[in-house]
Parts: structure tokens; sequence; C-alpha cells
């Protein structure tokens, strides 16, 4: 999803920083100035003001509806990056970019009083074809020396240490860098569209593999990886009822849900596929999908509207987005995902572990006054996480991108009614998290 008429770059004094830039010159930013005691707080977002975009990470002391995202403070890398920031210890305050325009990551580092300088950068180019954005968003930082990327095309994980930046040899004992081997997932006739969602176990890293048929349906296949960071075993399954799966949302015990998304959700309702939206379980310190539970994401409204996703909530309950009766009447043979803008998709709350939960709409979730939907666009994905918060405490958080030029972030901790942190963040957000 592009939000190419985000801003006008000549009416945008905001963003001229950024729409000037001809160069990257992203090796060093002056953030602040920051107390050595002040938190830290990362928020990165794209502003589609050129069509390779342009990555605008903010750092900020607070973050709250009074808090400035000025343009022109932030660290901005002319193109469309990942970005990624290691749970648990990051002594060096590290986040990681990925370059759509290279196989390439970076790592920068933020100082005490609020300098980012780039750290060092680690090339994959030698060892797959995959670009640093794409591969970023299969990445695991297992520790502070270890990291694991899936990269499906090349039927591989590759291991990193994500604080050298330097790839791991799994294998000494020949010349070339090896790799995890994922050759036993080869098929024939596999759906040509698929993708990757990773997660963590305690010291596992876990991934699902799913796939997309042609006209977005869901063909019910979804693989499974698992490796075991301790000594990079392998293990593998998958199933056959339930595929085009997202990233895993966790229950109060740690076992990981799959959901399928919009496109299925969409194609099913139009009766192309034998599927229906679903979510699948691997439980935690399980090597394969618990074949017990599958659900029907249909079967949450007593009405059967389209559902997509499913993230973490508090406790054993997930959120997701669930089309409403406008939405719904607007599904035709011919709508396409991108037909159904932000305003007809709304968060929901379930508890993950019953497979015939029903869900409540969440409250105090609004569009900013005069917001119909992003052009061209539907919500695309469902952006959460956690952080321990200097004001609220430990919270959940979601994002939404409501309007064609800000973002907002919800305090998503209460799973009956969300409050607003801040609706002021520029561009498509992608990141929220907290450094320090």
């Amino acid at each position: 999803m592009k939000l190419r008429n985000l801003v006008p770059c000549l009416t945008a004094s905001v963003l001229l920083t950024a729409c000037g830039a001809d160069n990257d010159s992203s090796s060093q930013k002056i953030v602040g100035p920051f107390d050595p005691s002040d938190p830290i707080y990362l928020v990165k977002s794209t502003a589609w003001v050129t069509e390779a975009g342009v990555s605008l990470h903010f750092l900020t002391n607070t973050l709250n509806e009074e808090t400035v995202f000025d343009s022109n403070k932030s660290l901005n890398i002319p193109e469309y990056t990942g970005i990624a920031v290691p749970e648990g210890d990051n002594p060096d305050n590290a986040f990681y970019a990925g370059m759509y325009t290279s196989s390439v990551y970076r790592r920068y580092v933020v100082g005490d009083t609020g300098l980012i300088s780039l750290d060092d950068e680690l090339d994959f180019s030698g060892i797959t074809s995959a670009t640093g954005r794409n591969l970023l968003r299969t990445t695991q930082f297992m520790s502070p020396t270890k990291a694991y990327a899936l990269d499906f095309a090349g039927l591989q994980i590759i291991a990193f240490n994500p604080t050298d930046m330097t790839l791991i040899d799994l294998d000494e004992s020949t010349e070339k860098v090896d790799t995890i081997s994922l050759a036993d997932l080869k098929e024939t006739d596999l759906p040509s569209t698929w993708s990757v969602f990773p997660t963590t176990d305690g010291h596992r890293f876990v991934a699902t593999i799913g796939f997309y048929g042609e006209d977005q349906s869901d063909p019910g296949l979804t693989k499974l990886v698992i490796v075991d960071s301790n000594d990079d075993s392998l293990a593998t399954d998958s199933v056959d009822n339930c595929s085009a799966v997202t990233g895993a949302a966790k229950d109060a015990a740690g076992n990981m849900y799959f959901a399928s998304y919009d496109g299925s959700a969409l194609a099913h309702a139009q009766g192309i596929g034998a599927y229906a939206p679903c979510i699948i379980r691997v439980l935690t310190g399980a090597d394969e999908f618990d074949d017990s539970y599958l659900m029907n994401m249909q079967n949450l409204t007593n009405n059967g509207r389209m559902a997509m996703g499913a993230v973490t909530g508090s406790g054993n309950m997930g959120y997701n987005l669930i089309i409403n009766d406008i939405g719904q009447g607007m599904v035709k043979e011919g709508t396409l995902a991108k037909h159904l803008r932000v305003p007809v998709w709304e968060f929901h709350s379930f508890d993950l572990t019953d497979s015939n939960a029903t869900a409540t709409k969440v409250k105090g979730v609004v569009s900013t006054p005069g917001a119909e939907g992003i052009p061209g666009g539907t919500i695309s994905r469902i952006l959460n996480g956690s952080f321990e918060h200097h004001e609220l405490g430990n919270i959940s958080w979601m994002a939404q991108i409501d309007v064609e030029e800000t973002s907002s972030i919800y305090n998503s901790t209460d799973p009956e009614t969300w409050s607003l942190i801040t609706n002021k963040v520029p561009g498509q957000i992608e990141f929220v998290g907290r450094l320090r």
C-alpha cells in the first residue's frame, strides 16, 4: 500500500528536506537534546512523497498527544526501508534498517543524548537475491550475537551476528558460508505467491510460510519452520486446511496463532476458494501445528462478516479487523481488497484460546474527522507491539493509518476500550518501540 498523494513536496514544508533529498547522507543525525535519564522511543513511518518513498525515523523522549514529530529532525532515508529492533538485551540502543534497493542491512545505534549513528552494514548479496527490506521482515533476533533470516526463495535460513554484523558459517568445513537448508520444503506446483511471518518461542525461531492463490484465495497450505538457536537444529511441519497467514498473536501461555488476511477473506466472500478466513495454532515448545485447533474467523460475528489478521492483546485476548455491515455490502464479484477503505474495517477483541469465540468491537477507536480512507488502498496491515511507557506503564499498542497525512497510535491494553496516545505521526506508520 502506497500513499502516493500523501503531501505534495512543494507545499509540504515539514517534509521539504526529505522531498529534496537526492543523496542518502543518513550516517549520523542529532535528535534531541535528551537527558541521559530520559526514555527514548523510536517511531518509524514512510512518507510517500516520492515514488521510492522516504523512510522517517523519529526519536522522542515523550509519546503522547503533545509529542511533535518533526521530519527535519528525524533520520530520513530516501527509500522504503524495513525496520527492526531486538527484543530483550539491546545495550547499544540499536535498530536495523533493511534497504529496498540492495541486499543491505544497516545497524544504527543511539547515544544517550539522542545521537543516531550508522554503526555498521551487512550485505547479504553473496548469499541471497532478496532485498534487505524483504529479508528483514523475515528476521528474528535471538540474542545480541545471533539472528535468523528466512529466505524462502533461496530455500534457506541465514544466521548472522547482529552486533558484529557478520554472517555465521554453520559448517566451517566448507569454504562457502553455509546456511540452514530448507530444500525438503520444495514441492512441485507450489503457489507462486507466498509470505513469511516469523516470531520467537523462547530460544526458538518459529516462522510460517503461507501461500496465496492467483485469485488471492486461500489454497489451504501453510508450512512451519522452527530452529533451535542453541544448536541450529531444524524442525518442519505443514497443514492443508488454512493458508495466507500472517504474523503470530500469542496467548498468556505463549502459544502462537497465525491468521489469514484480507485477500483470502475477500475471495471467500466472493465465492472463490474452499477455505474461509482462518486461524491455526502452534503450542509453545511444540514442533508442529496443533491439529486440535482451527478457527473459522467468519464465526466471530453472528452474520459471518469478513475478518482478517490476529495480533496479541492482553492475557488470552487477541485483536483483529472485521468488516462492518456497510463494507460487507460493498463486496461484489469484481471488488478488490484495495476498494475496501479503512473506515469499513473495525478493530475487535476475542479469546484466542477458544476456536468458537465471538468477537467484541473495541471502543475508543475513531477516524480523524473527514477521513475517507486511504486512496487506492485498504488498511493493509495490523501493526501492534508492547513496551514500557514511562507514564502508562507496560502497555500494548496498536497503530492505525486513517488519513492521507498521519497515523495514530492507541494504548490497546484494555480489550474493551482503547485510548489515543497520539494521532500526529506523519506518513504511513510501521513501528513504535522503546530503545531506552
